[in-house]
């Protein structure tokens, strides 16, 4: 008895503070159902990341499901595909296409043969090519290519071979563009006049040239198209004089002449270029033996 009169008070506290409690929560409850917009809205959750970008990032999101892909229209990629390709196409050679490598699907229609037209007639008449009988433009191909350039990014090369080795020359340089092989420069030896003197010292790379042998009267391979000077700057033509110099072509290039030495554009047995063009059948001009010719790869005529 003593025990309930003294716990008493303590109950009747307990429920006046239940029905207080009560009496709180409800008038809460009513406050936010007043307030239409404070309710958490479900569709909110469901928002996805592409909505909640701010509008000014840019971004481009490819949103997948299990059923789907909703990325970018195929008709809307072929058209830009096409667009890029067009752009290239009237670039001049020796230009920029783009910065580090084109985009994998053009790689194929980059690299391309044409026959000599009037237009590249009337660019090497009088400069690589003078009229003879024994090469006729007919047996020459005109060569689109891209090639790696030492910044890193994308150019759009030029070159003039023999109709028999244009497929070997553009797999060839495909397969040197896929694997970044650094080339400075690949456009026709005419834009130096036809000095290969010239074309040498400013590393470019080139092929067709009607032109004799250095210290000699017999045609060059170069004359049919059927020879490929590869970064020929730092891999020049050595030989021997009878004193015991050396007599190097490019003039300046004595430095590299040294194939021991570690230098940039080196070309030798474990070089990539060699690797190509020797699986190809050409033959490597490092190889000679009276002379070395270290940019030089070849087709028998």
């Amino acid at each position: 008895m003593g025990r309930g009169k003294k716990n008493g008070p303590k109950s009747a506290r307990a429920a006046v503070f239940l029905i207080l409690g009560v009496f709180l929560a409800a008038a809460c409850v009513l406050f936010l159902k007043s307030e239409g917009g404070n309710e958490i809205n479900p569709e909110v959750l469901k928002e996805s990341p592409k909505e909640r970008l701010p509008e000014d990032t840019g971004a481009v999101i490819r949103e997948q499901n299990t059923e789907t892909d909703l990325g970018a229209d195929p008709a809307v990629e072929a058209a830009a595909m096409e667009q890029e390709f067009q752009r290239i196409l009237n670039l001049s050679a020796g230009e920029f296409v783009c910065a580090g490598m084109a985009r994998e699907g053009l790689l194929g229609r980059l690299f391309y043969a044409a026959g000599i037209n009037e237009a590249v007639l009337a660019r090497i008449s009088g400069k690589s090519y003078t009229q003879n009988e024994t090469v006729l433009p007919s047996d020459l191909s005109y060569l689109r290519m891209l090639y790696y350039g030492p910044d890193g990014n994308t150019y759009l090369g030029e070159m003039i071979v023999n109709q028999a080795i244009e497929a070997d020359i553009l797999d060839i340089f495909q397969k040197l563009y896929e694997n970044r092989y650094p080339i400075e420069r690949m456009v026709l030896v005419d834009e130096y006049d036809a000095d290969d003197e010239a074309s040498m010292q400013a590393n470019n790379t080139s092929a067709f040239n009607y032109r004799t042998i250095a210290g000699s009267s017999r045609l060059s391979n170069h004359s049919y198209g059927l020879a490929v000077d590869l970064n020929p700057k730092y891999n020049p033509y050595v030989k021997e004089a009878s004193d015991g110099s050396l007599i190097c072509q490019p003039q300046g290039s004595e430095a590299y002449a040294d194939r021991a030495a570690e230098f940039a554009y080196k070309i030798d047995e474990q070089d990539l270029a060699y690797r190509l063009f020797t699986e190809a059948g050409f033959t490597w001009g490092g190889d000679f033996n009276s002379v070395k010719d270290y940019q030089h790869f070849e087709m028998p005529y």
